[in-house]
């Protein structure tokens, strides 16, 4: 609930100054969680737009649903100042910039700045300090998603089952079940609970069913071609937790002989997703533009976005509500607690590609220690594995 002074303030907040705003934050944050922060400090702390505790609800509910939790954020606060046009305007500011520089990114893959990013060495090292970053990310979230016995439990049976799934399918009844279980074992609800949903977010919510059906259920080769934007767009229903927990569900689309695109580009694009700005869901632009050229950039990035961005706004209006449902809130407490398990496979994934060679688990080290201790940016931990890498390379070439 937003105060008075607030509600003044809203009526000169234009579209053009949230778009110029979302859009200035989304290109200078690193992350999510810098996202949310800067937002924080603009509409809570600077501008007094947004309580401070309805900032706090926002955040939780980014969390509730899938896709990227930063943009998750901003479009909310698009729909808190402007309604659901600012919930646009707000959702494009905070997906241009990354949008913008990771299709460039894409442009210029062949180019002999980005073959030497992408040689063997190189990639290896940047593979060991992602793998570091997103088993920090596992830490703290297994620290914030499971912290009972139960969702403990669910956590690392999760973690088993995602190990040896191989298909879109798996995923979604893994968390399905999760949820379910959460369901079934949750407390009775005490006195009654009505909800209604008019006619138009009824057909919302049977539109992104139809795409999560249709990335789950097993495609002959032709069809999952055809389907692939709209088998995308199921994908995103099923990315809770951040964009690190994405990395099994979009290789499982990406990596085919349909799209073209191989393992090591796959692992390039997510171990340099992190010196982009923007959330770490950055990589989808530049795999739809390896895939269709700038057209596949734009759908891709549309294909992942709008679905989740439009779960988000339907959630402000209703999701709270249903958290008072002490079975609904506990299912979904069990699901968060199983996409952890997302990120234990991304990190191994990853660690069983790289050579047995004792200098880059010294990188992966060193990566470890400068996020876990000392709390360096990721680009500057990036930047200095790249010139150290690239001042070997050059000794060696000469």
């Amino acid at each position: 609930m937003m105060s008075l002074d607030a509600t003044e303030h809203v009526e000169q907040e234009t579209l053009w100054a949230l778009f110029k705003v979302v859009a200035g934050v989304s290109a200078v944050s690193w992350g999510g969680l810098a996202m949310m922060a800067q937002l924080e400090r603009h509409y809570v702390t600077r501008l007094g737009l947004i309580e401070q505790n309805a900032f706090s609800d926002l955040v939780a509910l980014a969390w509730l649903v899938p896709g990227p939790v930063g943009c998750n954020v901003a479009i909310q606060i698009g729909q808190e100042l402007r309604g659901r046009t600012g919930a646009w305007v707000a959702g494009i500011a905070s997906v241009l910039p990354f949008f913008v520089m990771m299709t460039l990114f894409a442009i210029f893959y062949r180019t002999p700045v980005i073959r030497t990013l992408a040689a063997p060495v190189m990639l290896n090292h940047f593979s060991m300090v992602l793998a570091a970053l997103i088993t920090i990310t596992w830490v703290k979230q297994l620290r914030s998603l499971a912290r009972t016995p139960l969702e403990q439990v669910i956590a690392a049976i999760s973690t088993v089952l995602l190990a040896f799934a191989h298909s879109p399918a798996a995923f979604v009844v893994i968390l399905f079940a999760a949820f379910a279980g959460g369901w079934i074992t949750g407390p009775p609800q005490n006195g009654r609970f009505s909800f209604s949903l008019s006619s138009r977010d009824r057909n919302l919510l049977i539109a992104l069913a139809i795409f999560l059906l249709i990335f789950a259920v097993p495609l002959p080769g032709d069809y999952q071609s055809t389907l692939f934007w709209p088998r995308l767009a199921g994908a995103g229903m099923t990315l809770f937790g951040g964009g690190f927990s994405a990395l099994p569900v979009l290789k499982s689309l990406f990596v085919t002989p349909g799209t073209g695109i191989s393992d090591r580009d796959f692992t390039l694009a997510f171990a340099l997703s992190p010196v982009s700005p923007g959330p770490l869901l950055n990589v989808v632009p530049f795999l739809g533009y390896l895939t269709d050229g700038w057209r596949g950039a734009l759908l891709a990035t549309a294909a992942l976005f709008v679905p989740s961005g439009c779960l988000v706004v339907f959630a402000q209006r209703h999701l709270f509500r249903l958290k008072r449902h002490s079975r609904f809130e506990h299912g979904m407490r069990l699901l968060r607690a199983a996409t952890t398990g997302f990120l234990v496979v991304a990190v191994v994934k990853i660690v069983v590609r790289v050579p047995l060679d004792p200098v880059y688990w010294l990188t992966g080290c060193f990566a470890l220690l400068c996020f876990a201790r000392f709390k360096v940016p990721v680009y500057a931990v990036y930047g200095a594995v790249a010139v150290a890498c690239g001042a070997w390379l050059w000794a060696v070439a000469h």
